[in-house]
């Protein structure tokens, strides 16, 4: 079993070191929500323990959010991001203090808004530099 843990710790180790900038950034958002959701499930079964510990995790993964942030490039979708990002992070306090699963969702659904929005944005650039690769090549913009 330890052999398992170990290969897919290498795993997650080589995908972190090897992902771009935006990659890092949707996992990061894949991380606060899961560990948020398995905190839930924590609080839910009794075992404060644990989901004090994954709600401490999840804290820790909105605040590397909010201090990625380029608040001079970024303007006012940055502030309103961390604006955000700020909010999630005392309602994960909130609920690690309060055993209150009602305040993981909340933040939780913010998340998944944030991250499904950040998905498509790197879908829609992704697009977008393919389109202008095609113009580049002499090709056009739609095929």
């Amino acid at each position: 079993m330890a052999f398992a843990t170990d290969k897919t710790r290498e795993y997650l180790k080589t995908q972190i070191q090897t992902a771009s900038r935006e990659q890092l950034i949707l996992m990061l958002y894949d991380g606060a929500i899961r560990f948020g959701d398995q905190a839930k499930d924590r609080i839910v079964a009794q075992d404060r323990e644990g989901a004090h510990g994954l709600l401490i995790r999840a804290q820790n993964i909105v605040l590397e959010l909010l201090y990625a942030l380029d608040r001079k490039a970024g303007g006012t979708i940055a502030d309103n991001l961390a604006g955000l990002y700020t909010y999630c992070y005392q309602r994960l306090v909130e609920a690690n203090i309060q055993h209150d699963p009602v305040k993981i969702d909340e933040c939780n659904g913010i998340l998944r808004k944030l991250r499904e929005a950040w998905a498509q944005a790197m879908a829609n650039l992704k697009k977008g530099q393919g389109a202008a690769a095609g113009q580049a090549a002499g090709g056009s913009a739609t095929g």
